[in-house]
């Protein structure tokens, strides 16, 4: 009886984490556009299905149910769109406001949050769990922020998450806002998170063109001085109609 009744809850999880991974996908599918910008003010309208997401994951995680995330990669696309989804939550709780203006600064990311049946803050999914595992989730975590890597308009899944990581990433770095390469001057300019997490590189500057679609070489810019441009926190929402 307990091993049917095992085989029967293990079945209503799965479906409901397909349920609710649903959720989060309509969300961005529907609210996110092209360039990564969100519309907070229709989430805030329309609540339904962040709420329900908001809620599985408050219940859920690979911590408090790792049997249902097998592998590296189904917790961490889990905790992926954890992360993306509680950021999402802070912003429609304070509309029209910057993530670093909803607390004291920086310290926003020791917010806590219900988590997988516990507390746990941003900072402790981006530094304690995701940085541990693959450094291209700097490319798939959003603070809010147009200086962030943009939200996708899908959800990330175990299944498909390395391509998804790769495209993310091959996206982040040929963007001239992020990565600009002034071969006159011998300088390249970086979006300030290739400071931040240099360690999690290696060599920065191999990373970079690993990923570059122009065929530059790490010979190329091997010698170049490297600038950090001033990150844009202010929020990435869509422009009022």
């Amino acid at each position: 009886m307990n091993f049917f009744f095992g085989i029967l809850l293990g079945f209503i999880f799965c479906n409901s984490i397909d349920y609710n991974y649903s959720r989060l996908d309509s969300v961005l599918n529907k609210y996110v556009d092209s360039d990564g910008l969100v519309d907070y003010q229709s989430i805030i309208d329309s609540p339904y299905n962040i709420n329900e997401y908001l809620n599985f994951i408050k219940n859920v995680s690979p911590q408090s149910h790792p049997g249902l995330f097998p592998s590296k990669n189904d917790k961490l696309a889990y905790w992926i769109n954890a992360y993306n989804a509680l950021v999402i939550k802070l912003m429609i709780e304070n509309p029209e406001t910057n993530i670093l203006e909803i607390s004291f600064g920086h310290l926003i990311w020791l917010t806590k949050f219900d988590v997988g049946l516990k507390k746990t803050s941003l900072y402790e999914i981006e530094h304690k769990i995701l940085r541990k595992l693959d450094p291209r989730i700097h490319f798939a975590i959003s603070c809010g922020s147009k200086s962030c890597p943009p939200l996708g308009q899908r959800i990330f899944l175990g299944s498909t998450l390395d391509v998804q990581l790769e495209n993310s990433a091959k996206d982040f770095i040929n963007d001239k806002n992020n990565v600009f390469i002034d071969f006159d001057n011998k300088t390249l300019y970086l979006n300030k998170i290739f400071k931040w997490y240099k360690k999690d590189f290696n060599n920065v500057k191999k990373y970079i063109v690993k990923y570059l679609n122009d065929g530059t070489s790490f010979n190329q810019i091997k010698g170049f001085n490297i600038k950090y441009n001033d990150y844009d926190w202010s929020l990435n929402s869509q422009m009022k109609k």
